[in-house]
């Protein structure tokens, strides 16, 4: 083993790290992934032994099972740059700015050379990364900042060691400079063996880095394991967060970010670090904070849920009409807290398939639809707080033109026997409406198609839904109103934490909304990529016809 840390804590007067494992082989990739202020330098700087003088520092660090914490400085000076050597993120704290690159590797390597052979290995470190043996008589102010990059790697590597640790490599740069920074990392680990551990709040690099990875939250590590496992199916809420709000990740998609921690929540000091912040938070967790447990797949994970709910799963839905088979043997799950778009022609099956899923048409066969682990009464939660609510394509239709917006809004509450005071205001806020007397007062057969979109879309939201059912709400909208209701209801979506299945057949309103796609093609459906964006564009999947 070449790096072992166990239980290592940081504890500053306003910041804590709390205990943290893990193992690092020979030649093995670790990512540390995690918002600013997570704590992701802290323990860089604590497995280095370079902590600021007032931090409380606790656990032990092995390095190829020498204990690091229990050396004092002169004895680790040594082991400094020759076993494991390490690169901030500023620059400033490690380049001189009166010396030249060749004067700041001669420090490293004068431990180790001499003459005709130290000026070799600074030819030969120059190659590995890129750069020309003519920038080593160059400033660090001469240099461009993918090439200041590329020789903090050269002087990491001088002495050859068998760990590096990395904080934000590519932080500060293009993206053409950070691909060349990300792709040299990768060569380096192939080609040298160097075991690397890897700080970053860049997901694109951590995905492309690969290797294992590790998601820090206020000073907690909430997800651990494989990084392709926790790329392609995140188990925490947080970690999916951190994957929705990368640019590089998602490069059609509009970005929200991970909400804000909410007011009405107050997290206890012994409570879940993400408590204020999650959409599917217990009252429990405000006061009880998850242990990280393995998984059966290898992973480990701090949930007091378990991880990212299974909201709603659907198995063998068939459908035909007139003998006509519409929709044959639909598998499909929904998960808490993310938008999945269902996109296809016209006449494909998608209203019929959301209103399968909605309960609004019987099941067929042996179809079966689960709502949070057992078989969906619909009936009950179309009734209760945090069931499912639809949202028909034709609001004239689905609301009663002689009843008032008040009454429109509050019916399903007031029907259900749920009825909460300022229901009707606050929901027609949430969706753009200023619910004043006035507007409460009008009918609905005289507001626009635009208000009457909205006002259906406060209707479904009066009653709180798990799970928002949405038919082609856009569809009889201007393009600018149909880009302000995109963009409100992926908001509500973000800030009250409901899944949404979207229905739609405009294929650019899914890829700016959505957590996942799906084509709804021949009574079957297929999961699409947004990479797989325009191919879909030239296959001609929405021509007439």
């Amino acid at each position: 083993m070449l790096l072992e840390v166990n239980n290592l804590s940081v504890s500053y007067p306003e910041f804590t790290l709390h205990p943290v494992s893990f193992a690092l082989d020979a030649g093995e990739m670790l990512t540390i992934v995690g918002e600013s202020g997570s704590g992701k330098t802290t323990l860089a700087r604590a497995i280095a032994c370079l902590s600021e003088p007032e931090a409380q520092v606790s656990g032990q660090v092995y390095l190829n099972g020498r204990e690091l914490l229990a050396m004092d400085e002169r004895a680790r000076r040594p082991l400094r740059m020759k076993e494991f050597a390490l690169s901030f993120q500023n620059s400033a704290e490690w380049l001189n700015p009166s010396l030249t690159l060749a004067e700041h590797l001669r420090e490293v390597l004068c431990r180790a050379y001499r003459g005709a052979a130290m000026a070799a290995r600074m030819e030969e470190l120059m190659a590995l990364v890129g750069l020309e043996t003519a920038d080593l008589e160059r400033y660090p102010r001469e240099l461009s900042g993918g090439m200041v990059q590329k020789f903090l790697l050269a002087n990491a590597l001088a002495l050859n060691p068998a760990l590096v640790l990395l904080d934000e490599p590519t932080g500060a740069l293009d993206i053409a400079s950070s691909r060349g920074i990300t792709a040299l990392i990768q060569e380096l680990n192939r080609r040298l063996g160097t075991a690397f551990l890897v700080i970053t709040h860049d997901m694109k690099l951590a995905a492309d880095l690969g290797g294992r990875m590790a998601v820090l939250y206020d000073g907690h590590v909430e997800e651990a394991g494989d990084a392709r496992s926790l790329l392609d199916s995140p188990r925490h809420p947080y970690t999916r967060g951190l994957l929705q709000s990368a640019v590089g990740l998602n490069p059609v998609r509009d970005l929200w970010g991970i909400r804000p921690t909410t007011v009405s929540y107050t997290r206890q000091p012994h409570g879940c670090p993400f408590y204020g912040r999650c959409t599917q938070s217990l009252p429990l967790c405000a006061g009880h904070a998850p242990e990280l447990t393995a998984q059966p797949d290898g992973r480990l994970l701090a949930c007091n849920r378990g991880g990212v709910l299974t909201l709603l799963e659907c198995r063998d839905i068939c459908k035909a009409f007139g003998g006509r088979r519409v929709l044959s043997g639909i598998d499909l799950t929904l998960y808490s807290g993310e938008i999945v778009s269902l996109v296809g022609r016209s006449g494909a099956g998608k209203t019929t398939l959301a209103r399968t899923l909605a309960g609004l048409l019987p099941l067929e066969g042996g179809g079966l639809v689960e709502f949070q682990g057992e078989p969906a009464d619909f009936a009950a939660l179309h009734r209760r707080l945090g069931g499912v609510q639809m949202v028909l394509q034709d609001s004239q239709a689905a609301l009663n033109p002689r009843m008032t917006v008040r009454e429109a809004v509050e019916e399903p509450a007031r029907l259900s026997g749920c009825l909460r005071p300022e229901a009707a205001e606050r929901a027609l806020e949430d969706v753009g409406l200023f619910a004043c007397d006035s507007f409460l007062t009008r009918r609905i057969h005289a507001l626009s198609g635009g208000q009457r979109q909205r006002v259906a879309i406060a209707r479904a939201l009066a009653m709180e839904p798990a799970l928002l059912i949405a038919d082609e709400p856009t569809s009889m909208l201007d393009p600018s109103g149909k880009a302000n209701l995109l963009r409100m209801l992926k908001g509500l979506q973000n800030s009250r934490g409901f899944s949404m299945l979207f229905i739609t057949h405009d294929l650019d309103s899914a890829l700016k909304i959505s957590d996942r796609l799906f084509r709804l093609e021949g009574g079957a459906l297929t999961r699409l990529n947004p990479n797989d964006y325009i191919q879909v564009r030239f296959d001609g999947l929405f021509d007439a016809g």
